[in-house]
């Protein structure tokens, strides 16, 4: 196998260790933005729920206004009564009072009713606040998790590349911008074998051609599908 090949490979394997690592740590970071969206979601629905109550709110305000209202004219027409000088008042004012009373009722009922949506709708919004603080709880905990996780991570990074930059002197440079250039998006898969005529990087069928070259020579070969750097297996 090619010495440049060979130090490819021995390069990759910390460069595989080094995308593991990064993987999980973005992974941790997929999981905390779930809790972001979910606080998220949490908080719009309190938004929402805080603006029926007010609506609520306003209205069951006016019907207790028109309550009041209705309360006041009962009085004035008791007192009026007290001045009633023929039937056919005393008819037009009890007719006044009942059409009154009938209101007043009604309102009080609506008033029941408005109130027992509010008491649900304080109910729901205790609930969601529940749910806000917990969540908030779970980020505070979970960022301090990350952090602890990130400095963890950061500390094995920088020793596997001291451990890598040994080797970097030793390798064609040309070959290593090379790697370096497919290494960003080959994460950790750079450098592959050819079996049975195969990448196994984008397992596309080599041209014999290509399949010679790595067979049977010491050139560097790159896979004409993919881009990726070949190499024999031994």
């Amino acid at each position: 196998m090619n010495a440049d090949i060979e130090m490819l490979l021995k390069i990759q394997e910390y460069d595989k260790q080094i995308y593991q690592l990064e993987s999980e740590f973005a992974k941790k970071l997929e999981e905390r933005e779930k809790l972001e969206e979910l606080l998220t979601a949490y908080t719009l629905n309190m938004e929402q729920a805080q603006e029926e109550l007010d609506e609520i709110l306003e209205d069951l305000n006016f019907k207790k206004n028109l309550l009041e209202e209705k309360e006041i004219l009962l009085e004035k027409l008791d007192e009026k009564s007290n001045a009633v000088y023929n039937q056919k008042q005393s008819d037009a004012l009890s007719s006044e009072i009942t059409i009154a009373k009938t209101n007043k009722s009604i309102l009080e009922d609506k008033i029941l009713e408005i109130q027992a949506v509010v008491d649900d709708k304080n109910k729901k919004i205790s609930e969601i606040q529940q749910q806000i603080d917990e969540t908030k709880q779970k980020l505070e905990a979970f960022d301090v998790q990350l952090s602890e996780i990130k400095r963890d991570i950061d500390k094995q990074i920088e020793k596997i590349n001291e451990d890598k930059q040994t080797m970097l002197s030793e390798i064609n440079p040309n070959l290593l911008a090379k790697y370096n250039k497919i290494a960003i998006w080959a994460k950790g898969s750079a450098v592959v074998r050819v079996e049975n005529e195969t990448c196994y990087g984008c397992f596309i069928k080599l041209p014999p051609q290509v399949s010679v070259l790595v067979e049977e020579t010491e050139e560097i070969v790159y896979c004409p599908n993919c881009g990726r750097i070949l190499y024999k297996k031994e």
